[in-house]
């Protein structure tokens, strides 16, 4: 495949997506509408483009780009603009965290005019895209044999999936975040309890330290509150304000669609809509987890 690939869209994955593929020897044009990030990569080595028309004009040969813009009229915006200007043959990736319906609306847009287009969830936060990400990929199967490699120099090892047609990576990752959410409920709702049960100034840190020391509920998440609990043992700076980025509202949505039991990750879907007007230990928790994992921002109180 040809490796100078378009970039559009640099926020926390996206920017260091890019500087991953730079350290693996990819030529980047890149394009972002503020100046900062884009200013960033191009001084790490990428092209930095005037504009999503700009960023194609500077491709050659079969071309590839790369969207990371958020879910809805953004990303839609973004896949119309370029149905006018790439070609037959062209690919784009859609590497954000995108509604897995979109996809087959995308594909019937791009397809009159030989233009395919991957669904590719990506895993693994900011540092996972700078380096190493689990990736699912959905849509067609020859697009997704010509840019095989680009995947796997941003993958780790064995975190590459070809999941199926349209839909499939991005439904692949909206199920993954689901499961996220419930686990990390389930964590929050048992340091709550060590917080404020019959044992007092508890230390919650070494605790979630000790658990990932042969435990079976031992992992990254785990890793991830006694990072946060470190910092702060509790949270008082943080407020339990949950945010929710749609993927959890989806499968819910999904799964009711499916006729499929969803109890523990719906309730963790009704429990950030709850933090929301009450304060917990938990939901600081869960706010924490999620700026630790993604550097998601928090409310501060």
């Amino acid at each position: 495949m040809e490796r100078t690939i378009g970039f559009m869209g640099l926020g926390k994955m996206g920017k260091n997506i890019v500087l991953n593929m730079i350290k693996n020897k990819y030529e980047v044009v890149a394009f972002n509408r503020s100046p900062g990030p884009l200013q960033e990569v191009a001084k790490a080595g990428a092209i930095a483009a005037t504009s999503q028309e700009d960023v194609v004009k500077r491709l050659s040969g079969k071309k590839v780009v790369w969207l990371m813009y958020p879910s809805g009229e953004v990303t839609e915006n973004a896949v119309r603009t370029l149905s006018k200007v790439l070609k037959k043959g062209d690919i784009i990736i859609n590497g954000a965290n995108d509604n897995y319906k979109e996809a087959a609306k995308y594909e019937a847009m791009l397809s009159p005019n030989g233009i395919s287009i991957l669904d590719a969830g990506c895993s693994g936060g900011p540092s996972g895209a700078l380096n190493g990400m689990s990736i699912m990929v959905g849509g067609d199967r020859k697009a997704y044999d010509y840019v095989e490699q680009l995947f796997k120099d941003l993958s780790v090892k064995d975190g590459l999936l070809y999941c199926g047609p349209a839909g499939a990576g991005h439904f692949v990752k909206m199920v993954h975040n689901a499961v996220e959410y419930g686990m990390m409920q389930s964590i929050a709702e048992g340091f709550d309890l060590m917080a404020n049960g019959p044992y007092k100034n508890m230390e919650l840190d070494k605790i979630a330290e000790l658990w990932n020391h042969g435990s079976v509920v031992r992992g990254y998440l785990i890793e991830l509150t006694a990072r946060a609990l470190k910092k702060e043992k509790r949270l008082e700076s943080i407020s339990p304000y949950v945010e929710d980025n749609g993927e959890g509202r989806w499968s819910v949505n999904a799964a009711v669609e499916h006729a499929i039991p969803f109890a523990a990750i719906s309730s963790s879907l009704f429990e950030r809509f709850s933090s929301r007007s009450e304060e917990q230990f938990g939901r600081r928790l869960l706010a924490a987890l999620r700026h630790e994992f993604g550097g998601h921002a928090v409310k501060n109180e």
